[in-house]
């Protein structure tokens, strides 16, 4: 919001200088970013310019006159209403139908005959020009200038081009289209609500006008409009229409539909003074007289405790009376009935937050708040992140953070199935429809960025959650691509990929440090994946997640250069804080281990998970590890089997083993393998 200080100037004699001015509004919620020197050249020039932020919640401040009212309270000088001008108004009405009554709760409307379009006066053009209008003619200055000044839009017709003379406000039919003031032609669509004639749309309302009734030199009538729009159907209307305005950005927020009447007079006054002409139809439509008003019941000694500050009753009534509240006595309570521009007051504390700001946070007394210590135990999810977090950078994995809202177009490119998705059902952007079935969606834009800066060699983790129709899950993402272990050195002559074990390694060293003694991995099909190179992790006999390596078509989808990128997802569900802290202490081994190489023909379905838990069954005390060497098919192998190879160690704590104590323990263990799992050693 631009506020040019000799503007403010007519409501309110601050006396401040521009830079105090300016601290005193931000301390007060009203951020100065800027002030700027209206350039040479221009009517304004010599003025300065406040850019000032404010708030979604506080629409009354997006115009002169609220501000002048916050400036007043804030430096405690008179605040100076302009005066309404005597107008002489027809009592014959405008032709006007509201046939969406919801949708606009109020429409003033007022043809004034015989207008002399031609330039501004000085003083408008002046005031236009600071806060960066271009002057066009005195009707659309004055309703440019009442926008900033009162902060109600308003839109002039050319009355003559509007077929039948009469005002429709409804919604857009089906296929009906506009050419707006930019030139632009849109099509409508029935969630839009628009301004029309007899015939056609001539403004889309809230937001812009349009060409075919523009006002121009050759205009002899115009009609003035005034009006309150539902600030939803107003957002909606220009995201969909990728369509903003000045009128836009107020409608949005909000407009005090009780000063309407007053915008209307004043502009219409200014249009008759400027423009000449005679007032010859008016009428104010759809308008509930009977505002429901906010009372709110306060307590000035409450308020003291509350800001750590002692007030008087005279100092509360002073500083919301000049915010244009009003007080009726209650004991030693007062009666708070809230202003009708004023929407963001919901309860009685925020008039407290009202006295505070207006005296100045950076004036209240400092006080050290009064804490009771307690004990605040961090949740098991919490710290079981934190120990991912751990074992997973621990790993060379760095964490990335995504958004959970992802585009249709990013589900479609990553095979995810149609039946889990969760649409958003007001999204900001077509990027942010859905929310996210699946990690992968939003992992894969992180490793197409790098990508697309020439980083290849990727080991990232996120934990984030996932979404379905049956609610959403706390899950862990690993993705890993390029080579196995990221070296600069150029001289490296051979650079490993990593591969589908480069994963399961880092799943292993996740499900290990998390206490799990017994988790399988069994084969698996997935879109996403790879035939033959997917797996999923069972722990309890229920499935927690799959990973492996990522499909060349989810790959092309995204336009990644590399056909070696593997995923894993795992739900968190079953991770146990008291599982992970299961760990004893164990003295490193003093005898000597031995060792028993076993290669097996197994069926192509054997897993080694399900060799090694049978090795387990039967090992005894003396055996210590159980080593995957190699897997291989060949000549010498049969059809549907292939070749495993793997190292038994055995060890004992106490001594060194003798071949007569293993003999037996490793007969026992390859008679189990041959009878569980039909294995043919070899």
């Amino acid at each position: 919001m631009k506020l040019p200080l000799n503007w403010l100037n007519n409501f309110v004699k601050h006396g401040l200088t521009a830079e105090k001015l300016a601290e005193r509004l931000t301390m007060a919620g009203h951020e100065v970013k800027a002030i700027d020197d209206v350039p040479r050249g221009t009517q304004a020039a010599g003025d300065r310019v406040y850019e000032i932020e404010i708030t979604p919640n506080r629409p009354d401040c997006l115009n002169i006159v609220g501000l002048a009212r916050e400036v007043s309270a804030i430096v405690n000088k008179p605040f100076k209403a302009g005066k309404a001008k005597a107008l002489k108004i027809s009592k014959t009405a405008c032709d006007i139908t509201i046939d969406d009554k919801a949708a606009c709760s109020r429409y003033i409307g007022a043809v004034v005959e015989n207008v002399s379009i031609g330039e501004s006066s000085e003083d408008v053009k002046e005031r236009l020009q600071a806060v960066g209008l271009r002057p066009i003619n005195n009707v659309v200055d004055i309703t440019n200038y009442c926008l900033f000044e009162s902060g109600q839009p308003m839109h002039a017709f050319d009355y003559d081009k509007l077929a039948g003379g009469k005002i429709i406000v409804r919604k857009a039919r089906v296929g009906e289209k506009i050419v707006t003031l930019d030139g632009v032609e849109r099509v409508l669509n029935p969630n839009i609500l628009i301004i029309a004639d007899e015939k056609r749309p001539v403004a889309i309302a809230g937001i812009m006008g349009g060409q075919a009734t523009e006002v121009t030199a050759k205009t002899k009538r115009i009609l003035l409009e005034c009006a309150a729009f539902d600030p939803i159907l107003i957002r909606r209307a220009g995201r969909s229409l990728g369509l903003t305005s000045d009128s836009a950005y107020r409608f949005e927020r909000g407009v005090d539909v009780t000063n309407l009447e007053r915008s209307a007079k004043q502009a219409l006054a200014m249009i008759v003074e400027l423009a000449g002409g005679t007032i010859t139809h008016y009428r104010d439509a759809n308008f509930n007289k009977k505002v429901a008003l906010r009372n709110f019941e306060i307590d000035v000694e409450q308020i003291s405790k509350f800001l750590g500050t002692k007030l008087t009753a005279v100092q509360v009534k002073k500083i919301l009376t000049s915010l244009e509240f009003k007080l009726k006595a209650k004991g030693k309570r007062f009666i708070v009935t809230v202003p009708s521009f004023r929407n963001d007051i919901k309860a009685a504390v925020d008039i407290s937050e009202e006295i505070a700001r207006i005296i100045g946070y950076d004036r209240m007394p400092l006080s050290l708040p009064q804490v009771k210590p307690s004990a605040i135990m961090t949740s098991e999810n919490f710290q079981i992140k934190r120990k991912l977090r751990q074992i997973l950078i621990g790993q060379g994995l760095d964490e990335v953070i995504s958004y959970p809202l992802v585009s249709r177009n990013a589900i479609d490119k990553s095979k995810l199935s149609e039946s889990s998705l969760t649409r958003i059902k007001n999204p900001l952007s077509l990027d942010q429809e859905f929310m996210r079935p699946s990690l992968l969606p939003s992992i894969l834009a992180v490793v197409s960025l790098n990508f697309n800066r020439g980083q290849k060699n990727l080991r990232l983790f996120e934990l984030g959650k996932t979404y379905s129709p049956d609610g959403e899950k706390e899950v862990l993402g690993i993705i890993l691509s390029g080579a196995a272990v990221a070296s600069p050195d150029w001289r490296a002559s051979k650079k490993e990929i990593v591969d589908f074990y480069d994963l399961k390694g880092v799943l292993n060293c996740v499900f290990r440090n998390l206490g799990f003694k017994q988790f399988d991995v069994l084969p698996a099909k997935a879109d996403i994946f790879s035939a033959g190179q997917a797996a999923e992790v069972i722990v309890n006999k229920n499935v927690i997640g799959r990973f492996g390596k990522i499909d060349k078509e989810v790959t092309k989808n995204w336009d990644l250069k590399s056909d070696d990128i593997y995923f894993a997802q795992i739900e968190l569900g079953q991770f146990s804080l008291k599982q992970a802290e299961e760990k004893f202490f164990v003295h490193l081994p003093e005898f000597p281990a031995m060792t028993r190489d076993v290669s097996l023909a197994v069926g192509k379905d054997a897993t080694f998970s399900r060799i090694a838990t049978a090795v387990w069954e039967v090992g005894g005390p003396y055996l210590s590890a159980v080593h995957f060497r190699e897997q291989y098919t060949g000549e010498k192998i049969a059809d549907g089997q292939k070749g495993i190879v793997f190292s038994l160690v055995y060890q004992s704590p106490e001594r060194t083993l003798t071949e007569a104590e293993i003999s037996p323990v490793h007969e026992k263990i390859l008679q189990k393998l041959t009878q569980d799992l039909k294995a043919t050693i070899r």
